[in-house]
């Protein structure tokens, strides 16, 4: 790719606005990488910079694309135990429950009891944030965003 993508707005706990569309070879369906800034790793001992690691934000699929700017959403989901652990947990009740999950999906907020609109303070993401085209196994890609 070579257009540098950024984040745009954030439109919603679970959407985003990205800068480039059409004009940048987006396709409704493509997976993009939202990332976090690049962090420097120094040796200890001498101060020297040995390079420099960049985290995932979060992943998104673009449903929208307009000419100059394309509209992406979070899609993983994952099962979470909201019941009982059957192995002690925060409370002895607890300990009795049966576990019980439900399917949730990933978000870019990071209080997950938040409503669906999100201010940008609220967001793992932000505007400007880099965005990268992706290839690959995305149920692998570790990531800093919330489920709920």
């Amino acid at each position: 790719m070579t257009t540098r993508l950024r984040i745009a707005r954030i439109v919603s706990d679970r959407e985003v606005a990205i800068t480039g569309g059409k004009d940048s070879d987006i396709k409704p369906g493509d997976i993009l990488l939202i990332l976090g800034r690049p962090i420097q790793i120094e040796d200890p001992d001498t101060g020297e910079s040995l390079g420099e690691i960049v985290t995932n934000k979060a992943v998104v699929r673009v449903y929208d694309v307009q000419d100059r700017f394309c509209l992406a959403r979070t899609f993983r989901q994952r099962k979470v135990n909201v019941g009982g652990s059957g192995m002690g947990g925060s409370g002895l009740a607890k300990f009795f429950e049966p576990p019980k999950y439900e399917t949730r999906t990933e978000t870019l907020q990071r209080n997950p009891q938040a409503g669906m609109t999100i201010e940008e303070d609220d967001a793992i993401v932000q505007v400007g944030d880099v965005v990268e085209k992706f290839e690959g196994n995305v149920e692998d890609i570790p990531t800093t965003s919330v489920w709920r």
